[in-house]
């Protein structure tokens, strides 16, 4: 007979592992770093963003289920990277833990996800536990910190554009940065000015606010400016940029 632990008993662990130290983009065996400027376009691979973390709290053999109570969402993280760029095998410790996953169950006040959609989701969650139940990673967060849904199991980097926001979220496909100043002097990566213009690809259904359903305002194909930090920025293997980001973090809409 299976015996279940709710969500609730986690919050009791949750100093048991630390929090994300960094974070990355990992598309097959090249890693980008999220702050830095545009890269070299990566490879075809699997999508995956992964963050560096401690080891999952794992619960004893003897509970082998875990079900969400309320807007918690259970995720069955993708598997971890064992090595670096270079083939160096990395210790436990090291690993880099993906933030993208297959949803395992959903709580009963979860709107817009359901079990089988593979997800990713936000590495700055307030109160993401990572959690090993009968061998098996999974990640319980709220359904407010999932950022899309990817159109296949096996997503790729390719697929982004598909991609299904959450919530308020909408989906960018941003300008590139100016190569050179107004007096024509070419400006290495370092010292391009981070790009804050972009073009919606898609929205988001909306969210619930003080018991409401508050629709998303922007549409799809209109030119905005938006917080030039916010969001998860994405890049394919052409060097175009997507960027996620909540509407809350759209500064206005632009016309020629």
């Amino acid at each position: 007979t299976n015996k279940y632990l709710s969500s609730a008993l986690l919050r009791r662990h949750t100093s048991q592992h630390s929090t994300a130290q960094h974070t990355m983009l990992s598309l097959g065996s090249l890693r980008l770093r999220g702050y830095a400027g545009r890269s070299q376009a990566p490879p075809r691979g699997r999508f995956c963003l992964t963050r560096a973390m401690a080891k999952p709290m794992e619960l004893p053999s003897s509970f082998t289920t875990l079900r969400p109570l309320k807007d918690m969402v259970l995720v069955k993280t993708a598997d971890s990277e064992k090595e670096t760029q270079g083939g160096v095998l990395l210790p436990d410790a090291a690993q880099r833990k993906p933030t993208s996953g297959d949803i395992a169950d959903v709580g009963p006040d979860v709107k817009g996800l359901k079990k089988g959609d593979t997800v990713l989701y936000s590495k700055f969650g307030i109160g993401a536990t990572d959690v090993k139940v009968a061998g098996t990673e999974y990640c319980m967060l709220r359904e407010c910190d999932v950022i899309g849904i990817m159109p296949t199991a096996a997503a790729r980097i390719e697929d982004v554009p598909q991609m299904k926001p959450c919530q308020d979220r909408v989906l960018l496909r941003v300008e590139e940065a100016a190569d050179a100043t107004a007096g024509g002097v070419l400006l290495p990566s370092s010292a391009k000015e981070k790009p804050t213009i972009a073009e919606v690809v898609t929205c988001g259904p909306g969210k619930e606010e003080d018991g409401e359903h508050v629709d998303v305002k922007l549409k799809p194909g209109q030119k905005v400016v938006f917080f030039k930090w916010a969001g998860e920025k994405m890049n394919m293997p052409d060097g175009t940029e997507y960027n996620v980001i909540p509407e809350r973090d759209v500064l206005g809409t632009i016309q020629a």
